[in-house]
């Protein structure tokens, strides 16, 4: 088996088209991923809504530091997601899999880590 189709293997077509969607269309979608044996639920958003929120997040603070981070966050964000392919997911409103409340209202993660995906989001009364 040559690289090429280990490299296929590793990064789910189906799983990078849906963000590629995400990324150009404002498309959001519920999602539960397998990353490292672990459950990882959240909806799907995209890299422009990623970064705008890191830059609404760092606004918050009142350091310098934050204040510069916020503006790089912001900048990047323009064009953020043009691209052809997608090497990160990103979800917000996280919940993980062991965790008592949501561990965050942003996450990231490598395509080629998920192991697995379901389109739609847990029952939590049943858990």
């Amino acid at each position: 088996m040559g690289d090429d189709s280990r490299e296929s293997y590793r990064r789910d077509s189906i799983l990078e088209t849906l963000v590629i969607t995400a990324n150009r269309h404002d498309f959001e979608l519920d999602l539960i991923l397998t990353v490292d044996g672990k459950a990882v639920t959240g909806s799907l958003i995209s890299a422009t809504d990623y970064l705008e929120g890191l830059g609404s997040l760092f606004e918050q603070r009142t350091d310098e530091h934050s204040a510069k981070l916020s503006e790089r966050f912001y900048e990047a964000s323009k064009g953020a997601g043009d691209h052809g392919t997608a090497a990160f997911i990103h979800l917000e409103n996280v919940y993980i899999e062991g965790e008592k409340a949501a561990v965050s209202a942003l996450w990231r993660g490598r395509l080629d880590q998920v192991s697995g995906f379901v389109i739609g989001k847990p029952d939590r009364r049943t858990q």
